[in-house]
């Protein structure tokens, strides 16, 4: 795509599939089909419209956390389509089959933004959602599988497809090392994590499960993506342990004053 990501793109394609990843949205004037991958426990909304007696199509994808950057996007879409006057035929929400018990900084879980977001869809177009369900397995590093959204003015559907890691760095089987999280509490006063450089925030799960790179969603092309998250006192050579050395040493330095001046006393 010729936009950056995040920003709605407009096309006219009639032939070709035409492909996006998380955070960006297409709208298709066109009657070619539209897609987003890499969908992990994720939404994508869309739906197809009539437009001068002609049918297109848009889409969205965000993960949980980023729902009201989605809701934004929607009614982006919801305004642009207006303008031109073109009529909501259907909306289409794509979900995963089983969504992680994740309880988010705002107290909603997976399955609570999944009602929210249906209802707000069915409110904005006029038309209540149809629900798709996909599934993805990414526990496997070798092979993980996740979701793929497809979108056509005749058809829509989710299939199960390899996870594909954008970062040329990164190889399924060798996650990029590690890096340390600042460690928050959500509404509930559960563990939830940080990330220092994009500042996106997990879930409870991301705690439970370090290595399930689904549970920790980074912003961007942040280069913590595909790291292992570690609290600080889990480094080696971490700021807990050298506070650690030195409590230690100053007892040390403590106790041998004692003895100097226990020693001067005998004297």
């Amino acid at each position: 795509m010729s936009k950056k990501r995040g920003e709605i793109k407009e096309i006219n394609e009639k032939v070709n599939e035409t492909e996006f990843e998380q955070k960006s949205a297409v709208i298709n004037y066109g009657s070619g089909p539209i897609s987003t991958y890499n969908l992990v426990n994720c939404l994508a909304i869309g739906g197809v419209f009539e437009l001068n007696g002609k049918y297109g199509t848009f889409l969205t994808h965000k993960s949980p956390t980023g729902y009201s950057e989605q809701q934004n996007k929607l009614n982006k879409i919801k305004t642009k389509l207006d303008k031109k006057k073109a009529t909501i035929i259907q909306i289409v929400l794509f979900r995963i089959d089983e969504p992680a018990e994740d309880v988010y900084g705002d107290g909603l879980t997976t399955a609570g933004i999944i009602d929210l977001m249906n209802t707000f869809s069915g409110d904005l177009f006029g038309s209540d959602p149809e629900m798709i369900e996909y599934s993805c397995d990414i526990t496997n590093l070798v092979s993980p599988k996740c979701g793929k959204a497809i979108i056509s003015p005749t058809e829509y559907n989710a299939v199960s497809n390899s996870f594909r890691f954008t970062d040329s760095r990164q190889t399924p089987s060798e996650p990029r090392g590690t890096f340390v999280v600042e460690v928050l509490k959500n509404s509930s006063g559960e563990k939830i994590y940080k990330c220092p450089y994009c500042e996106s925030v997990t879930g409870t799960l991301a705690p439970k499960e370090p290595t399930n790179f689904g549970a920790f969603y980074h912003r961007g092309k942040c280069h913590n993506k595909n790291k292992i998250p570690k609290e600080e006192g889990e480094t080696k050579g971490g700021k807990k342990q050298r506070r650690t050395r030195r409590r230690k040493s100053g007892r040390r330095r403590t106790r041998r004053r004692k003895r100097r001046k226990n020693s001067k006393k005998n004297k």
